[in-house]
């Protein structure tokens, strides 16, 4: 069995979390984030932004210095059933 995901740090993709929501975003955590007219699957490059506590830095490459966007944290939810953040609207 081939080993992807966050494996530096320590955490597997194959480990099942407690049921309910993740307790956080982390780093290389995939977003589910809708534009005007389609979806993407971005990763999450930074949780640290200065002078914001409620928004974190996503990009389609997880890269820390990418082109990107911030999204609001209050905004997504942890969806069990895709394992990944969704939109809660």
């Amino acid at each position: 069995m081939k080993l992807r995901g966050r494996v530096a740090d320590g955490t597997f993709p194959f480990v099942k979390k407690a049921k309910g929501q993740q307790a956080a975003m982390e780093v290389g955590d995939r977003v589910l984030v809708k534009g005007d007219m389609r979806k993407q699957v971005m990763l999450v490059a930074r949780v640290e932004i200065p002078h914001s506590t409620q928004k974190v830095f996503v990009t389609r490459s997880g890269g820390d210095f990418t082109v990107g966007l911030k999204i609001w944290k209050s905004d997504y939810a942890w969806s069990e059933k895709n394992q990944m953040w969704v939109s809660k609207r």
